[in-house]
């Protein structure tokens, strides 16, 4: 007996367990390596709770993600400036699903027991842990993104929330003497602490870097602040090429458009952006076009797309405190009991 051939959405998926939806397009912190914060956009966007909503919908459809998938509101953006992000919320409820949120913590989150019935893990983004670190980076107040951190976690857990929060620290030179004070915090505050080292988040101007035409005051003023930019031309030529599979591949972005994004670095002004709608695309069509854009083939043969991967990682020289040991292997045995049941 003839059968009719599936539709486009329903052939086999399989699930990206990492998820992340840019439901801002911009941020009010002024990174100065960051193309969030050099490259800032003239007017921000938010995703539409309807725009939001369907393309989740058509994902789940296409078996891209399934019911417990973590999807995790930011890319670039500040998730926090969104002015409807109960309703976002809602729609996670709705179906099935759980949420992160990584911010700067320059707006509190007003918590209830929806908006944390779902909450998987609440990420801090620091460039340090003093008002000069801060000065130089963010631009907020310090002492207020420490009350806000305190009061988010604070309400959250007032209202049931038991994942975990996380400080992502930002490594640069001027700011390894404050890496102490900050693990204090976070001990104080039962946080995961993870330093990890900053890079040169901007498209262009690693490129440029790369290519040796980056102007030479911007050039020098990176070399300052940014570990990762040492022995970088080395690191490019050793790096391997010929048949790399990209961890990109593993991770799937959207912008609040609802439009899949090639990589999580990619500039939003580069022509290989997006590959297509998750709206209205065929959704199989769109991740098989995502791993073979123009930009992929350039970026892994220049060594860049390896050194992207491997550059953010912990400081050698960073000894993690004994409660941090305990709460980094619980999150390992976590992790560890997620896959076997995947599995």
């Amino acid at each position: 007996m003839n059968r009719p051939s599936p539709s486009p959405d329903h052939r086999r998926v399989r699930p990206f367990h990492a998820v992340y939806f840019e439901i801002v397009s911009g941020c009010n912190a002024r990174c100065a390596y960051c193309h969030s914060g050099v490259q800032r956009v003239a007017r921000m966007r938010f995703v539409e709770t309807a725009v939001f909503r369907a393309s989740l919908q058509r994902l789940l459809t296409a078996q891209a993600i399934a019911p417990g998938t973590v999807i995790s509101l930011y890319n670039w953006g500040e998730p926090l400036l969104h002015p409807r992000l109960p309703e976002l919320v809602g729609v996670i409820d709705e179906l099935r699903l759980r949420y992160a949120i990584s911010t700067n913590a320059s707006r509190p989150l007003a918590a209830s027991p929806a908006l944390v019935r779902n909450l998987d893990h609440l990420i801090f983004s620091m460039p340090g842990f003093s008002q000069a670190a801060y000065d130089r980076i963010h631009g907020f107040v310090f002492p207020e993104i420490v009350r806000n951190i305190e009061g988010m976690l604070r309400d959250c857990r007032a209202h049931g929330f038991r994942g975990r929060g996380v400080i992502s620290y930002h490594v640069y030179r001027f700011n390894v003497a404050e890496l102490r004070a900050a693990e204090r915090f976070a001990d104080r505050l039962r946080l995961e602490f993870n330093p990890y080292f900053a890079i040169l988040n901007h498209w262009w101007e690693l490129n440029a870097y790369r290519q040796d035409q980056l102007p030479p005051e911007r050039r020098a003023e990176a070399e300052r602040d940014l570990f990762t930019l040492d022995g970088m031309a080395a690191a490019l030529a050793a790096a391997p090429k010929a048949g790399y599979r990209c961890p990109q591949n593993d991770y799937l972005v959207l912008d609040e458009n609802g439009r899949i994004v090639t990589c999580c670095q990619i500039a939003r002004d580069h022509p290989d952006f997006a590959c297509g709608s998750a709206l209205h695309d065929d959704i199989p069509a769109l991740l098989r076009r995502r791993t073979r854009q123009p930009v992929c083939a350039e970026c892994i043969g220049s060594g860049l797309a390896h050194y992207l991967n491997t550059a953010l990682r912990r400081p050698d020289f960073y000894r993690p405190s004994l409660r941090q040991r305990i709460m980094h292997l619980k999150t390992r045995l976590q992790r560890v009991l997620k896959r076997i049941g995947r599995n």
